[in-house]
């Protein structure tokens, strides 16, 4: 599962950006539905204020390298400090995250400062 994709129905609502821009997890996520979204979508840039997780598309995807996801390399590469001390975040997805099958706990502890920006 890719842990930062857009809001759309089918989609899982992971979390919420809280004003410092971390994101906090739910302890269950919860299926977006159509009428989630049109409502989302009416209060502004729903990947600036909430997280969402949904499938992989791999190649489909700008983010693919080509044998990973780009986005949790920049990530450890840019907030590598992050990784030393932190303890892993409260997560429902993942044993089928992405991130955490390419990069581990280390991935896990910068994911909460991680936010969609879908420009």
């Amino acid at each position: 599962m890719c842990p930062s994709a857009t809001c759309h129905p089918g989609a899982l609502l992971l979390g919420v950006v809280q004003r410092d821009k971390k994101v906090v997890m739910l302890p269950t996520p919860m299926k977006v539905t159509e009428d989630f979204v049109e409502k989302a979508v009416k209060a502004g840039d729903p990947e600036k204020r909430l997280r969402f997780a949904g499938q992989c598309a791999k190649g489909g995807c700008s983010q693919w390298t080509g044998s990973r996801c780009g986005v949790i390399d920049k990530a450890l590469n840019y907030m590598k400090e992050v990784t030393d001390n932190a303890s892993l975040p409260l997560c429902a997805i993942r044993p089928q995250c992405r991130w955490y099958s390419q990069s581990g706990a280390d991935a896990c502890k910068v994911c909460p400062y991680v936010i969609t920006d879908t420009r």
